[in-house]
């Protein structure tokens, strides 16, 4: 009876260390200082993505029409953008047409790219100016102070009725 007793003892011995080296192996580093890890997971907390923005000004800000969203196949075609060009975009733009409402924001592969999406939405803005002078020229303000700006690698670009509101979102 006294070897099962040393058994059992020393089983739940072999349990507790085994539980101890586990929880020993999951520690962190304990120098004081800052991982490279954890300094790169702070400043990517603090940069929001282009959906993250986008969506946040499509919650904030009064659109006066239904907004949808593009797809990687209707930002080509409609903005002239390439899927290459971006590591992430989120376009929203008037459901009817009868508004040049639209958000566009990009976290662009590059700076080069950055520039070439930026000089895209330029010519966008131009193209809805021509068209709505003469379609709707109510409309017109809202293009006037169009939000098209470019923060790093991101690029943003938002035609609405309240760009303050807009700029202070993109900060």
């Amino acid at each position: 009876m006294g070897k099962m007793k040393i058994r059992k003892t020393v089983c739940v011995l072999l349990a507790a260390l085994a539980v101890c080296c586990s929880f020993a192996a999951c520690g962190g580093n304990d120098d004081g200082g800052s991982s490279d890890k954890s300094t790169a997971a702070v400043q990517q907390d603090s940069v929001k993505d282009a959906g993250a923005v986008a969506d946040e000004i499509k919650n904030a800000v009064e659109f006066e029409d239904d907004l949808v969203e593009f797809d990687s196949a209707k930002i080509a075609k409609i903005l002239g953008i390439e899927e290459s060009s971006y590591k992430k975009a989120k376009v929203y733009a008037s459901s009817s047409g009868a508004t040049p409402e639209e958000i566009a924001c990009f976290d662009a592969a590059d700076k080069d790219s950055a520039s070439a999406i930026k000089s895209a939405l330029d010519s966008r803005l131009e193209n809805q100016k021509k068209t709505f002078t003469d379609y709707k020229p109510e409309q017109k303000p809202k293009l006037d102070s169009a939000v098209v700006k470019v923060k790093g690698e991101s690029v943003y670009y938002i035609v609405s009725g309240d760009s303050a509101k807009a700029e202070e979102i993109i900060g």
